[in-house]
């Protein structure tokens, strides 16, 4: 008989347990549960686990508190497989297959499922404890050794004790988010990785809270790291009416002494136009961290993140620069920071009051994204754009960056269509009629089967089990001709 166990991970410690055979093991916060939480946020009696025919069994019992399994709610009985995850209060249970299984599997998350636990982990570190995430780049391999490649890396960080969760971000681009390890041994983990991916793959890394507080900030240093691009994007467009008349205000503030403080979302553009103020002036800023001292007498200073500072540590920067005239900017989501009657304050609106701007900024960061992966061609098709428009943007430009350079690194043909997108934004989306939806769906389709085998109609026609005389009938009634090539 197979042997079952759950992984239990709580704010304060990380304890295996293994599963009992013959009777079910109650998990709950009452001194009668075989299997104690003691987390306010869990039911007296939370949810049953037994073993039944060699597989676990979840029963959430029907408490008001509920349970997800891998971030989806269950209400009802259901059999888990290795590597699913169980959420319940603040406390997580992760279930494994104990001895030598035939055939371990690895479950990989869907980008969008990855973004989520990102985020979560992201929340549940804050500013105390590391975070690290981890993409793996299986470029030019073929599915067996793509598959052998990622269980390696896998494998190598299980062995560090991290309860890591993994998922694909395209096609050859596996990412991967290591929580719950000492700052030391993270460092080492990330250090190794390389060497136990090997030199046909290629790894890139980001840590929280000093890469970025946000999922989408990792995500953004991880992927730059991965395809050698500034971290900072150089190719920056404006076209919203109001961003306009905003870089222009930075200019004329830029000749004036004193504290600016450029107000916004994260990841809406606050820095970049940071930077115009100071472009104004031809000065180089110092950037200070958070509590970070002001030392020697640069005549220009940023500051990020200003309400995450400590109100003495921020008042001593305001009030030494001010004593030395100098430029001072300070980004921040506080209004009230400083005295409004003394402070100059330009306010970034959020992407989704700037629709101009989405596609500007899109076929911007497309452009570099061009450039790092040598796809001169590739270009976005009008079913991206709508869905792009549609998009709320909750993660602002930044978000927006991340998903146009994965949707490049993920398209597999020159034009990045809706299906190189993450699905929520195809859930965000407008619906189109019946008809209309088939017929682009039929054009993916065939665009990506005649992309994956280089325009062989013949190959095309195999991989979509169809007769190659109705292949090419499809074709020419979508208006679908082999691109030329580059000369």
């Amino acid at each position: 008989m197979a042997r079952w166990a759950v992984l239990v991970v709580t704010q304060q410690r990380v304890t295996p347990v293994e599963l009992p055979t013959g009777r079910p093991l109650l998990v709950g916060r009452g001194k009668a549960a075989g299997l104690e939480l003691k987390d306010p946020r869990v039911d007296e009696r939370h949810l049953s686990l037994r073993v039944v025919n060699d597989r676990p069994l979840l029963d959430p019992l029907g408490g008001t508190s509920g349970v997800l399994v891998n971030d989806v709610p269950c209400e009802a009985p259901m059999a888990l497989s290795a590597g699913d995850e169980l959420a319940l209060g603040d406390s997580r249970l992760v279930v494994m297959a104990l001895g030598e299984p035939k055939e371990p599997g690895i479950r990989l998350a869907s980008e969008d499922e990855l973004s989520a636990r990102l985020d979560e982990e992201v929340r549940r570190a804050g500013e105390r404890r590391p975070l690290g995430f981890v993409l793996v780049s299986t470029a030019g391999l073929n599915v067996a050794a793509r598959q052998a490649l990622t269980r390696r890396v896998v494998e190598a960080v299980g062995r560090s004790g991290a309860v890591a969760g993994w998922g694909e971000v395209a096609d050859d681009l596996v990412g991967g988010v290591v929580p719950e390890l000492p700052a030391e041994q993270l460092s080492q983990l990330l250090g190794e990785l390389p060497a136990v991916a090997g030199p046909r793959a290629k790894t890139a890394a980001a840590r929280g809270p000093g890469d970025g507080r946000s999922g989408d900030a990792l995500m953004e240093v991880a992927l730059c790291r991965l395809l050698d691009l500034p971290i900072v994007p150089q190719d920056w467009t404006v076209a919203d009416a109001v961003m306009m008349r905003l870089y222009g205000l930075a200019e004329d503030f830029g000749e004036r002494a004193g504290p600016i403080v450029v107000l916004g979302a994260a990841g809406s553009g606050r820095r970049t136009l940071a930077r115009a103020l100071f472009r104004a002036k031809r000065l180089e800023p110092v950037e200070l961290e958070r509590d970070q001292p002001l030392e020697g007498r640069p005549p220009a200073v940023l500051v990020r993140d200003a309400e995450q500072w400590q109100p003495s540590a921020l008042r001593e920067v305001v009030e030494l620069s001010r004593e030395r005239r100098r430029l001072l900017v300070l980004t921040t989501t506080a209004r009230d920071l400083l005295d409004a009657s003394t402070t100059q304050i330009l306010e970034v609106p959020p992407l989704s009051e700037r629709p101009h701007d989405v596609l500007a900024l899109a076929d911007a960061f497309l452009r570099e994204a061009r450039a790092a992966l040598q796809r001169p061609r590739l270009s976005l098709g009008a079913d991206a754009k709508r869905l792009l428009v549609a998009y709320a943007w909750p993660g602002q430009v930044r978000e927006l960056r991340v998903v146009m350079l994965r949707a490049a690194r993920a398209a597999v043909r020159d034009e990045v269509g809706s299906d190189a997108l993450p699905t929520r934004l195809s859930a965000a989306g407008p619906r189109s009629n019946l008809r209309g939806a088939l017929k682009e769906a039929e054009r993916d389709l065939l665009l990506e089967a005649l992309a994956r085998t280089r325009w062989n109609v013949t190959a095309a026609a195999s991989r979509l089990g169809l007769p190659r005389r109705t292949v090419v009938y499809r074709m020419a009634r979508l208006g679908l001709k082999r691109p030329a090539r580059l000369k």
